[in-house]
């Protein structure tokens, strides 16, 4: 791995406040991609915490139910104990695929601070 150079900056160690005077040297469209990103890949962060929630939980009732069909029925009923984590690998696997579609999608995002950007400047003249 290469290490970064004077003017390079490794995000993994910076801290906010040169994060923010990183961003501050970027020219405007520069900086508005670099927090559209930013944004982007924390909505991808959020929605896996989430996918991760909902298969922890998944995985607590149908182990639940596993347990209650177990001991309601006789003979073989290992099978009932794999399910849990087959609905569990399932839902991991759709929040991931969904996941990331939403760290790639920048576009909308830029799209919406654009919009903020020419708001703010036609809104500015008025108030003068």
């Amino acid at each position: 791995m290469a290490k970064p150079t004077e003017k390079e900056l490794d995000l993994s160690t910076a801290s906010e406040d040169e994060l923010a005077k990183a961003v501050a040297q970027l020219s405007p469209e520069e900086a508005l991609f670099f927090l559209a990103k930013l944004e982007a890949v924390m909505n991808k962060r959020k929605l896996q915490l989430t996918g991760y929630l909902v298969a922890f939980v998944a995985w607590l009732v149908g182990i639940f139910f596993a347990l209650a069909y177990y001991g309601t029925h006789d003979g073989f009923v290992g099978w009932a104990f794999l399910m849990p984590f087959g609905v569990v690998g399932v839902i991991l696997y759709a929040f991931g695929k969904w996941s990331d579609k939403v760290g790639k999608r920048v576009e909308p995002i830029l799209e919406r601070e654009r919009a903020k950007l020419a708001n703010a400047k036609t809104a500015a003249p008025a108030e003068k």
